[in-house]
């Protein structure tokens, strides 16, 4: 066989199993970060009643631009109440409803995924969203979601 050939041939194959390596570990931190949507929201929500003392109900919305949101509703909200309930969408942007400058939403809608997928929560999304600017909940239901967020994470990461 032609040398300079089968060092090619043989720096394709090194290429290749680190290409492997590279896509199998991608896939151990986004299988951190996008979870069972089911079982962490049941968690949530059983945590935020022991931490808060207040009781949540999931929900799906869909907003004037089809974005799809699964949220977190507060028993009683009269956020839901006046804009979300017996509505086939909203006449508005979804994360609307967790910006300041839009609504008074200290506790009473909590937006945990947008635009994914049916049976897995983006982890990545709740994160995303704690940490922007305009973010309407109260400093005690952030402090509490970053906690809840970072705990499942971390044990995420023990486990890989």
């Amino acid at each position: 066989m032609i040398k300079s050939y089968q060092k090619i041939l043989e720096m394709e194959s090194v290429a290749t199993l680190k290409l492997e390596q590279d896509r199998s570990a991608l896939e151990k931190v986004r299988s951190i970060l996008y979870q069972e949507k089911d079982f962490i929201i049941a968690k949530l929500i059983a945590y935020l009643k022991k931490e808060l003392d207040i009781d949540y109900f999931k929900y799906k919305i869909i907003d004037i631009d089809d974005n799809i949101a699964d949220i977190l509703v507060k028993k009683d909200s009269k956020i839901f109440k006046d804009n979300i309930d017996g509505k086939d969408f909203l006449k508005f942007n979804a994360e609307e409803l967790i910006d300041s400058r839009m609504f008074d939403n200290e506790d009473e809608i909590i937006i945990t995924d947008l635009n994914f997928d049916e049976n897995i929560l983006n982890l990545g999304y709740l994160c995303d969203s704690l940490n922007y600017n305009y973010l309407s909940y109260s400093d005690e239901v952030r402090d509490k979601l970053s906690t809840f967020v970072d705990y499942v994470i971390s044990k995420s990461i023990d486990k890989k």
